[in-house]
């Protein structure tokens, strides 16, 4: 079993990370991809403005019907802050023998040396490092075996997504339908001028 973590607070979830979820499986013969939204991301914790079960429901409409894909919610249900070391441990003795690939973003090498028990985390997963093939390598500031693999380029972020739904741009196509209504269902992300 060769099973991808993919993490994040997912505020909200975009066809970025449909995208490269896919990449990531194909280019490492991947068995199930496992998002987890955070519950308390501890890096995060002013910054993530969607509530944890909002943000659940999103990623799971994002990802229904794509057998490929699975949702984990114990960072949801979790209290206390979410930290990666914890679920991988968790997942590791759910899972005996499977080899589990902690699937990032270049954008967040420079925040690795942050991680709660990153050494850790290391061992008990590959620390994969999803980029675009003519990026720049980005050094991660911490002393641990990363694995590298390209993934389609997609210039679209949570957080700008958040900032055209506050300034009133339009985001439709940014974000896969049934999340697309989620957010307008519960006016998500508006300013509270």
């Amino acid at each position: 079993m060769r099973l991808g973590v993919f993490g994040g607070s997912f505020d909200p979830p975009h066809v970025g990370h449909l995208i490269v979820a896919d990449d990531a499986a194909a280019a490492l013969g991947l068995d199930r991809v496992c998002f987890i939204p955070a519950g308390t991301h501890p890096l995060k914790r002013a910054r993530v403005e969607a509530p944890g079960e909002l943000r659940l429901r999103m990623i799971e409409a994002a990802t229904a019907g794509r057998e490929l894909f699975e949702i984990d919610d114990r960072e949801i249900r979790r209290p206390g802050p979410s930290y990666s070391a914890q679920t991988l441990a968790e997942l590791q003795a759910e899972n005996p023998g499977a080899e589990l690939f902690i699937l990032v973003g270049a954008d967040i090498l420079g925040e690795l040396h942050r991680w709660h028990r990153v050494t850790e985390l290391a061992e008990r997963g590959r620390i994969t490092v999803m980029s675009r093939a003519d990026a720049p390598a980005v050094e991660a500031d911490v002393a641990v075996d990363l694995l590298r693999i390209d993934v389609t380029h997609v210039a679209i972020s949570s957080s700008e997504v958040r900032e055209r739904i506050k300034s009133g741009r339009p985001y439709r196509y940014l974000v896969p339908e049934p999340v697309y209504r989620i957010i307008e269902q519960h006016s998500l992300y508006r300013s509270q001028a």
